[in-house]
């Protein structure tokens, strides 16, 4: 009897689509995230290219404090409503809340900055509940061998209606204002709440609602858990390296975007347009690299990756510095957000493969925390950069650090060994190269916790670790 072949990712995607919660789902999903596309140029025009704002570098570290603040703060916490407040409600009333505050950012920031900056910080806070109730639902409404495609599918598509949004925002902020973009993210999150309140799925959490004692014993334990996996994170080499690159990563591209931002600006005396332009070819770059990063996965090693996407994105950037116009900004813009996808996938793979599953979800708690406070600490270093030494300086100075951060990928040291469902942490105590076969194998002696020794190794490329040899006779020093 023939075996019968499992779906592709083509089918699986529309047996996904068939199902007509997910349809909406991911329809609310384009639309809401479109209109977040025209509500940040909304808020870049106001605060960046805003004819009484003097300092371009300025402007830009308030527009990441406002986009980034709600994220960092508000996220740890997130889920804890999430499992307690009616989802469908979430996805209903949501927009129509952005709805009603998202006129306060016609506010000139400079002279009525209260409501135009609680305006803003109000939008952006009400999205990110909303948007993590709207990844939270996907697996009640598809079946589980289809919830990596409909993940993707409702990711990829909210990012490219959100660069899309932004994108023709951005070319109608220079020809009409701000007015007009309000208008349609307003049109377009309305748009989203008629969809949601058509679902009918019963989206409510399946968990008892508590007494409001136990929410304050919830939000204590967030707390003590993002502290727990900010502890498991700083003891576990392997996660913190690859952390540790693509943050340092995060704060190169929040200079470039900046410094492009004062180019545009200042240099070329062009409108949030460019600035529109600019981030949509950085995001064809991402989208290009979450295509093509698979296939490069099945060719390289998840650190060859890492290590060669750091060369490329320096490339590109020393193109640019070497003659800094706007097409070259663009290309570099393009260039920068290819390797970044090249990274970010693998490094988020590394760092989930090196953690045992109950402290993944709270070290990516700290990751996402990490990753934020880098791009506000990238814009708000640019700010004496630019005057220091220019912008060709600042762009060489940012090829500098992704050259540098190519070696700051982490060493392959085993620290724990798992055994069925059960983790033992480990010690080396012996670590050496060996050639076998022809093949260059990576070994380890590890101390276990009753006395004993084991041998382990595999491809110096990547692949499966192997355990070559238990010792339980007296240990030596190696």
């Amino acid at each position: 009897m023939a075996a019968v072949a499992p779906p592709g990712a083509l089918q699986r995607a529309r047996t996904a689509l068939r199902g007509p919660d997910f349809r909406k789902l991911f329809a609310i999903r384009v639309v809401g995230q479109g209109g977040d596309g025209f509500f940040t140029v909304a808020l870049i025009a106001s605060v960046v290219f805003n004819p009484n704002e003097h300092s371009t570098t300025f402007g830009l570290f308030k527009a990441g404090l406002i986009t980034a603040l709600p994220f960092t703060l508000l996220g740890p916490f997130v889920g804890v409503f999430i499992d307690r407040w009616q989802r469908r409600h979430i996805l209903a009333y949501a927009p129509l809340l952005k709805v009603a505050l998202v006129g306060l950012v016609l506010f000139d920031p400079t002279t009525r900055a209260v409501p135009f900056y609680v305006g803003a910080l109000a939008v952006i806070s009400i999205n990110r509940f909303y948007l993590a109730t709207a990844s939270a639902v996907v697996p009640r409404l598809v079946p589980s061998d289809d919830l990596l495609v409909a993940n993707s599918l409702a990711t990829v598509g909210g990012t490219l209606a959100l660069l899309v949004g932004f994108f023709i925002g951005g070319q109608l902020a220079d020809a009409g204002g701000s007015g007009p973009v309000v208008a349609v993210a307003a049109a377009a999150w309305l748009t989203a709440t008629w969809i949601a309140i058509r679902l009918r799925s019963d989206l409510a959490p399946k968990t008892l609602p508590g007494p409001d004692e136990l929410l304050r014993h919830q939000i204590r334990r967030v707390i003590v858990e993002f502290t727990d996996g900010a502890r498991t994170l700083l003891r576990t080499p392997r996660a913190i390296g690859p952390i540790t690159s693509i943050s340092i990563d995060s704060m190169g591209q929040g200079i470039i975007l900046t410094v492009a931002a004062v180019v545009f600006r200042e240099q070329f005396k062009e409108g949030v347009g460019s600035y529109s332009n600019l981030v949509g070819a950085g995001g064809v770059g991402v989208l290009m690299g979450i295509v093509t990063v698979g296939w490069l996965e099945e060719r390289w090693s998840k650190e060859r990756i890492i290590a060669g996407a750091f060369v490329v994105g320096g490339l590109g950037l020393l193109g640019a510095a070497l003659y800094l116009r706007g097409w070259s900004i663009l290309v570099a813009s393009f260039v920068v957000g290819l390797a970044f996808a090249w990274k970010k996938v693998p490094v988020d793979t590394i760092v989930q493969g090196s953690l045992p599953d109950g402290y993944r979800g709270r070290v990516f708690s700290v990751y996402d925390v990490v990753y934020n406070v880098a791009r506000i600490i990238a814009a708000a270093l640019v700010i004496p950069l630019v005057p220091a030494i220019g912008t060709h300086g600042t762009v060489a100075l940012v090829d500098v650090r992704i050259v540098f951060s190519e070696g700051a990928r982490e060493e392959e040291w085993p620290r724990a060994v798992r055994w069925g469902a059960a983790e033992e942490s480990v010690e080396v105590i012996k670590a050496w190269l060996e050639e076998r076969s022809g093949e260059r194998r990576r070994c380890f002696r590890l101390a276990l916790r009753d006395g004993s020794d084991l041998d382990v190794s595999r491809a110096e490329s990547g692949g499966l670790w192997m355990i070559d040899r238990e010792r339980d006779e007296p240990r030596t020093s190696p």
